[in-house]
């Protein structure tokens, strides 16, 4: 892959790899690409064994199925000639895979029984989310490795029970209107919680960004409803396919937010000196989409593995870190801080949060 790329503005230009701040200078940026290197007809026999032991043991192996599936996709993404390591064992997904059944379960009999204690059961569930969605943070967070060290997470659940219910909550008596500011503290939250070792990810990341990118989603939003509109007002007899016409319209705008919230958070990101540049783009990205489902359907399912590495290898080329100095280094520092910190987090199991 090509070590060109145009940097935006703010994340490793040519003012800032060169500027000087006393007697040193910083060290200029060097893009090193992600790569991904999975094929899909080797990705198709992990697949397939995966999807005949889960249904011969009614969901069982569907634990160890993850496993080999992260396993498989880390290891084939790389970033300077070195993969990344998933080292969670099948044991601890599936214990969290058995309370989440057996919290629904309990939800279901009581809710059954007295349906009056679903309201105070959602409320319950909704004290308990920012927990769930830090406890599953910690966990694929700690189970990340690049070049033996760890990834962590170091969220906490005040901030977590505000960025994930009391500002939504908000947000929706706001009709809308706050929605951007939640994205925001949702994604800064995500990313200046999580560290390399014992360094920590930094994101700068704008209010008026994000509703600078709802605004324009909702403006090609409106531009459609308003000619579909016209149109139902001189072939009313066509009024029966608006919904279906305008599904994949809902569909655009939704990746477009989707793939621009991406590439905000990322190129307002960094890891110490090191910065980050995303450059998904939505056509392209909703046609690998539309293709892989239109194939998958096609082909009654035995295409998703194709359409996993498609989006895999998509996402990984259109993500650079632009590295300040040499990145060796970088690992190595981690390597003896990670040694003196030791890894205290001890035994953590997933409870399947997907944020």
């Amino acid at each position: 892959m090509s070590d060109s790329h145009s940097e935006p503005a703010g994340v490793g230009s040519a003012a800032d790899t060169t500027a000087t701040t006393g007697p040193k200078a910083s060290p200029a940026r060097r893009p090193v690409d992600f790569e991904f290197r999975g094929s899909g007809g080797e990705f198709f026999k992990i697949w397939i064994v995966n999807l005949c032991l889960t249904i011969l043991t009614l969901g069982i192996y569907s634990a160890w199925a993850k496993v080999r599936t992260n396993q498989y996709f880390y290891g084939h993404t790389s970033l300077n000639n070195s993969s990344f390591e998933y080292t969670a064992t099948p044991m601890q997904i599936l214990k969290g895979r058995l309370i989440a059944f057996a919290v629904f379960t309990a939800y279901n009999v009581v809710t059954q029984i007295y349906p009056l204690a679903a309201l105070p059961l959602m409320l319950l569930f909704a004290g308990a989310l920012p927990w769930i969605i830090t406890r599953s943070l910690i966990f694929s967070h700690y189970n990340t490795r690049y070049r033996n060290i760890r990834f962590g997470f170091n969220g906490g659940y005040r901030d977590a029970l505000m960025a994930f219910v009391v500002l939504p909550a908000v947000a929706i008596l706001s009709l809308g209107i706050l929605f951007p500011m939640v994205a925001c503290r949702q994604q800064s939250w995500l990313v200046n919680n999580a560290r390399f070792g014992n360094t920590e990810f930094k994101a700068k990341l704008s209010v008026g960004e994000f509703y600078s990118i709802y605004v324009s989603g909702l403006f090609l939003l409106g531009s459609t409803l308003i000619i579909f509109t016209l149109a139902h007002m001189f072939a009313p007899h066509l009024a029966p396919l608006v919904p279906l016409v305008m599904l994949p319209f809902y569909y655009l705008v939704f990746i477009y937010i989707s793939v621009k919230v991406t590439n905000l958070t990322l190129n307002s990101s960094s890891l110490g000196s090191h910065h980050f540049e995303s450059r998904l783009q939505t056509l392209p990205y909703v046609g690998i989409l539309l293709t892989n489902t239109l194939a998958i359907i096609l082909t009654l399912g035995f295409a998703t593995p194709w359409a996993m590495i498609r989006t895999a290898r998509y996402r990984a080329g259109c993500t650079t870190a632009l590295v300040a100095g040499d990145l060796n280094q970088f690992v190595q520092a981690q390597q003896e801080t990670q040694n003196a910190f030791g890894e205290e987090l001890g035994e953590v199991f997933d409870l399947e949060f997907g944020v």
